[in-house]
């Protein structure tokens, strides 16, 4: 899981791993939160359970899943570019 206790209060270390300041990170998820709240309601079309009953996600809060996103789009194509340079995973 994403340690977002040492990554929030250090500015320099949000900026360095995501590219974000954490005033920008919290405007962000404040938006973010209203449209994934949004979303998740628009798409429940006759479902049997109300929202918030059934599995739990693994990412708990909206702050986490904007985190994971930023860190995966950050990361991933640095990953893929080093499996095509060494041919390796």
């Amino acid at each position: 899981m994403i340690n977002k206790e040492r990554l929030l209060p250090d500015n320099r270390l949000c900026k360095a791993i995501i590219g974000l300041s954490v005033e920008e990170l919290k405007n962000l998820a404040a938006e973010f939160s209203a449209c994934y709240l949004i979303y998740r309601k628009k798409n429940r079309k006759d479902h049997e359970r109300q929202m918030g009953a059934g599995q739990k996600g693994f990412i708990p809060t909206p702050l986490d899943k904007l985190l994971f996103i930023l860190l995966y789009t950050s990361f991933a194509p640095i990953k893929k570019r080093s499996i095509f340079k060494f041919n390796s995973a």
